[in-house]
């Protein structure tokens, strides 16, 4: 749809055809090098968006003349062959034992082309369905209703240590989500919201990026102590820093029967929000067996520290109108409150895990992990978790790199010291091993040292965020930014600029499913068959669904917190500041590990599932069957559980 202000840029999907040839596929995952800072504007992806708009101009197109309105649309062109050509012949270059335990693992998809050799696979080719039939949707205004998600908190009691860290669970409470092959295309999440219990860190929370990034301290903790006596945010430190959680089922006496479950992008710890199919007796999340803990992340929405949090050095008497022009220039949402907003600091990955895994042991006081669990955004956790309480410490090394810094790369270290001994779960460095490290957390469990960590099940994710996933993030942040509204990020809270957020959610939208998918779910079929066929005023009923998720998305999100959280997502990295690349690192991972892939994901190919298990010596691969896309993690419930359960009892 496009503005009807001259003033205010268009926001529409490209309608390029989707063709490309493997040149686009080495140009997405080689000459858009992976160098990246936290600050997303500032890495290759950017620069090469950029000229991609500038390019605009070839075509007669001055993209001054246009406020901008042009440059979204050719990004995302630019983006796109790559995917359609990444889902239409996944291939690999992995060995022939591999291939074909892989292959092995597939079932056919309405007779495709599958092709098994000594130097790669191809696990899921374009597909031609003439018995597929295109079903009539609603019309766009009752499409919401016809939605199939669950909405399973009814029924469901969650509580933390202090009272037994009971549950109370009707199986027939939970409604088991629409599965993949339903009339209109499933949704991935019930009703999402921020009930919880809630996690404070006793002190300021240094960050990944403490001493990096200009983001130096001088005068050792003076600045670092600043947010609670000035208006002057610190740098690479959160405080108070906290994260929401919930919890199902029973601890043991041991206090070692504890799976941990990691979300995704825009989940929260409501597990039985989006994998309420896998939570409750008997099944893969087993609340008679299991005590079952689920994070939320910091800089989210739901009930953890983010962009939306207060801002330090403030207080109620401080409230002032709820604008982007107030006098101290202090992001303020709508009751005035001053918040992060833009200045929330820049959060990795392993800045989300560390405090969740200081969580587990401080506040929950558990002593062992059985398994951590986690698709997409959680998969990337997970893979943190399995590096920081999962390894075994490099023999000669502490996991930091040869300076023995904690990837900080400044004189302020956390922790200084050349010792190899592990930092055992909740102890205080003193010098020994700083954090971030490989193999960090251990426990002491049956007269043993062993990681704190037991087992783990990575679902659709890789050892980093590749050039190809970092294009995407980046194509969404960019249509926020070109909404006139966004203002650098300093926008009226009463007044944000929802347009760039919609469309950034409907970008995001088309990369989690497959062209298969939505051939299958919509075709060229309308809302109104007696509407023009084609053309700017045809209702297709594809259009009618993405412009539907973008306006829901707009009631359980705002644009700042999109923005950031994609740039967390984007520093996934295993093996940045660590010593070595990725492979090294693991190398190092010797708890089982089962990983799962999705043999249509176009987002994140089992090519990258494929190097996870190569690179781990205990680990074996899943394969997901789906034509779902990357979320059928989510949509394919059944055949998450089955493998969740396998793995869960082939172990301890």
């Amino acid at each position: 749809s496009s503005s009807s202000s001259s003033s205010s840029p268009s926001f529409f999907l490209t309608s390029r055809t989707l063709l490309s040839s493997s040149n686009n596929a080495y140009m997405s995952s080689n000459f858009l090098t992976r160098t990246i800072s936290s600050s997303s504007t500032n890495n290759m992806i950017s620069q090469y968006y950029n000229h991609a708009s500038k390019r605009l101009k070839t075509f007669g197109i001055d993209d001054h003349s246009t406020s901008g309105s042009m440059e979204v649309p050719r990004q995302l062109a630019m983006m796109m062959p790559v995917m359609t050509a990444t889902s239409s012949s996944l291939t690999t270059s992995s060995s022939n034992d591999n291939c074909l335990r892989v292959a092995s693992n597939l079932t056919p998809l309405s007779s495709p082309t599958r092709a098994v050799s000594s130097s790669s696979c191809s696990f899921y080719s374009t597909i031609t369905d003439a018995a597929a039939k295109t079903t009539t949707l609603p019309k766009p205004t009752p499409l919401a209703s016809t939605t199939a998600t669950a909405d399973a908190t009814a029924n469901i009691t969650t509580t933390t240590a202090s009272n037994s860290n009971n549950i109370t669970t009707n199986p027939t409470s939970i409604t088991i989500r629409s599965k993949s092959n339903d009339a209109a295309m499933d949704d991935e999440y019930g009703a999402m919201n921020s009930s919880g219990e809630t996690y404070t860190y006793p002190s300021p929370y240094k960050l990944e990026s403490f001493g990096t990034f200009g983001h130096n301290c001088s005068g050792g903790n003076a600045m670092m102590m600043s947010a609670t006596t000035t208006r002057s945010l610190p740098r690479g430190v959160l405080d108070p820093a906290f994260v929401n959680y919930n919890t199902y089922g029973t601890m043991n006496d041991a206090r070692d029967n504890v799976l941990v479950i990691c979300h995704a992008l825009t989940g929260n710890a409501s597990l039985e929000a989006w994998w309420g199919e896998l939570l409750g007796p008997g099944k893969a999340f087993d609340t008679d067996r299991y005590f079952v803990v689920c994070c939320n992340i910091l800089g989210s929405c739901y009930g953890s520290v983010g962009p939306s949090s207060s801002r330090p050095g403030y207080d109620e008497e401080d409230a002032g109108a709820p604008s982007s022009s107030s006098d101290d220039d202090v992001p303020r949402d709508k009751s005035g409150r001053a918040i992060y907003g833009m200045d929330y600091p820049d959060v990795s990955v392993r800045d989300t895990v560390r405090l969740q895994l200081l969580m587990l042991k401080h506040e929950l006081k558990i002593n062992s992990i059985k398994c951590v669990i986690g698709g997409s955004f959680g998969g990337m956790q997970v893979m943190e978790y399995c590096v920081m309480a999962g390894a075994n410490r490099p023999v000669g090394g502490n996991g930091h790199g040869s300076n023995g810094s904690n990837g900080n790369n400044n004189n302020n270290n956390l922790v200084s010291g050349t010792t190899t001994r592990p930092l055992f779960v909740g102890e205080k460095s003193g010098g020994a091993v700083g954090p971030y490290g490989i193999g960090e957390f251990v426990t002491k469990r049956n007269g043993r040292i062993e990681p704190f960590v037991r087992s783990a099940v990575p679902i659709a994710c890789g050892a980093q965020h590749t050039a190809w996933q970092i294009s995407i993030s980046e194509t969404q942040r960019q249509a926020i930014y070109a909404d006139p509204k966004w203002r650098g990020g300093r926008y009226d809270p009463r007044d944000p600029p929802n347009a760039g957020l919609s469309v950034a959610r409907q970008v995001a939208m088309v990369s989690y499913r497959t062209p298969l998918g939505y051939h299958k779910k919509f075709g060229r079929a309308l809302t109104d068959e007696s509407g023009p066929s084609y053309g700017s005023k045809a209702p297709w009923q594809v259009k009618s669904y993405l412009e539907y998720q973008g306006r829901k998305f707009l009631d359980r999100f705002d644009p700042v917190t999109y923005v950031k959280l994609t740039e967390q997502m984007d520093s996934h990295d295993i093996g940045r500041g660590r010593g070595g690349s990725a492979e090294n690192v693991l190398a190092n991972v010797e708890i089982p590990v089962c990983v799962l892939g999705i043999d249509s994901d176009v987002l994140y190919p089992l090519r990258e599932q494929e190097e996870l298990v190569r690179g781990m010596p205990n680990a074996e691969l899943k394969i997901i069957h789906s034509d779902a896309g990357h979320d059928g993690f989510l949509l394919e419930q059944d055949q998450v559980a089955a493998h969740i359960k396998s793995f869960l009892y082939s172990y301890d």
